[in-house]
């Protein structure tokens, strides 16, 4: 049976939107792409499914559209902090489904929560948070969110590492974190015993809740 393609809206078509637009099409999504700059709508309708001229603050335009009907809605508008926030409401009350919105500050972001946007991006505190963690522990290859506090990681094994095993870096004896595949070379273990003596090179991909992942990866 073939899958459902997925069908995702952009309203906002800045840097930060048009990179969205492209990095969905690109993986087989369905886009729908939407600015009330007619120059960005036409630039970025080479590559997406669709792309018009909308202003998405008016509820009968939200409504004509459908988006309730999409997977997922990201409301990336830039610097018009009134209009992000008046289309992010205008989409919760039409009933859409998930509502992603790119917020330039902290007062933005406290409006978005509380007018109830699924997920809140902050992409140059997002990209800052995750330099300053490669830099701090070079061993994290990956540290990736997965909302509720939850993050997934991918460990690459060092010389303070070789030599234990998974339960004495306490990476696998744990209520809360848990270890999700070990990788040697070729070979990937998607269920690693506690007594897999680590080498060097070796990668260990696991889960479990952000900060007491983080600590617990810095104190290996």
């Amino acid at each position: 049976m073939k899958a459902v393609t997925k069908q995702y809206a952009v309203i906002g078509l800045g840097r930060f939107g048009m990179t969205i637009c492209r990095e969905l099409s690109e993986a087989g999504a369905q886009v729908l792409a939407i600015d009330i700059n007619e120059d960005r709508v036409k630039e970025v309708s080479g590559y997406v499914a669709q792309a018009i001229i909308a202003n998405c603050t008016i509820e009968d335009t939200v409504s004509e559209l459908r988006l309730n009907e999409y997977d997922m809605v990201m409301v990336s508008i830039g610097n018009d902090v009134n209009a992000s926030i008046l289309t992010t409401l205008v989409l919760k009350e039409a009933k859409v489904k998930k509502v992603w919105v790119k917020a330039n500050d902290k007062f933005q972001f406290k409006i978005l929560q509380k007018i109830g946007a699924d997920k809140i991006i902050m992409p140059e505190r997002d990209m800052g948070v995750r330099v300053a963690q490669r830099m701090l522990d070079n061993r994290v290859f990956a540290f990736n969110e997965l909302g509720s506090g939850m993050a997934l990681t991918e460990i690459v094994v060092g010389s303070k590492l070789m030599g234990q095993t998974l339960g004495e870096v306490n990476l696998c004896r744990s209520d809360t974190i848990k270890v999700l595949g070990f990788k040697r070379g070729p070979d990937i273990d998607p269920s690693p015993s506690c007594d897999q003596v680590l080498e060097m090179g070796d990668m260990i991909i696991v889960a479990g809740p952000e900060k007491e992942l983080y600590q617990k990866i810095r104190e290996s």
